[in-house]
C-alpha cells in the first residue's frame, strides 16, 4: 500500500483548501524534489519539476475529492512521468529504458507493478550515470560479464571496474530509497 497522507486532508485540498494544500505540499514536496533529483541529477530541473507538480495538483485539485483512490500513487506517477519526460528532452533515454517506460504502463497485479516500477527507476538512473560507469553496469548486469572480462574489454584495471561497480550501486540505492519513502512512505530522506 503506497503512502498517503490522511484522506480527510485530501478531500478539504479538493475542496480548495490553501491550507490542506499546504499540509500536502510540506508533506510531499521533499520526497518529490529529492526522488527527481536523484533521477534527472540537476538540482535547477528538479526543483522546476517538483513546483511543476505542485502547481498541477493545485489546478487538478478537484478531482482529488472523487477520481484518485491513492493520492501517494498519483503523486509518484507524476513524479515519475516528470522524470522519464526530463531525461527524454536530453536525448540520454536508451531503448532499454523506453521499453521498460511502455512495459510498465501494462500491469495486471500490483506486485509486477511494483516490479515494473523499480526496474524503470534502475534504468532510468542507470542511463543518467557517467558513460563509462553505465557501460561497465551494462556490462556487469545486463550482459553478465565478471569484472575482469570488463576490464580487459575496456582496457581499464579491474580496481577501476570494481570502483565504478561500487559508485554505481551506491547511486541505485539511494534512488530507490527515495523511490521506497515516496511510494510506500519508508522513513525520512
Amino acid at each position: 500500500m503506497a503512502f498517503d497522507i490522511d484522506p480527510k486532508v485530501i478531500k478539504r485540498l479538493s475542496e480548495g483548501d490553501q491550507s490542506a494544500f499546504r499540509v500536502v505540499f510540506e508533506h510531499y514536496y521533499p520526497r518529490v524534489y529529492e526522488f527527481i533529483r536523484r533521477i534527472v541529477k540537476s538540482d535547477t530541473i528538479s526543483e522546476d519539476i517538483a513546483q511543476d507538480i505542485f502547481v498541477k495538483i493545485w489546478e487538478r485539485r478537484e478531482m482529488f475529492g472523487v477520481e484518485v483512490q491513492s493520492f501517494g500513487k498519483y503523486i509518484y506517477v507524476m513524479s515519475r512521468n516528470a522524470a522519464i519526460n526530463a531525461i527524454r528532452r536530453t536525448g540520454r533515454i536508451t531503448p532499454l529504458v523506453e521499453d521498460t517506460v511502455n512495459r510498465s504502463e501494462n500491469f495486471s497485479i500490483e506486485d509486477d507493478y511494483y516490479a515494473r516500477e523499480k526496474e524503470l527507476i534502475i534504468r532510468l538512473t542507470v542511463c543518467q550515470m557517467p558513460e563509462q560507469r553505465r557501460r561497465i553496469f551494462e556490462m556487469s548486469r545486463y550482459m553478465g560479464m565478471d569484472n575482469q572480462t570488463i576490464a580487459t574489454t575496456l582496457n581499464l584495471s579491474k580496481k577501476t571496474v570494481e570502483n565504478h561497480l561500487t559508485l554505481a550501486l551506491k547511486t541505485l540505492r539511494s534512488v530507490l530509497a527515495c523511490w521506497i519513502a515516496i511510494f510506500f512512505g519508508g522513513g525520512n530522506l
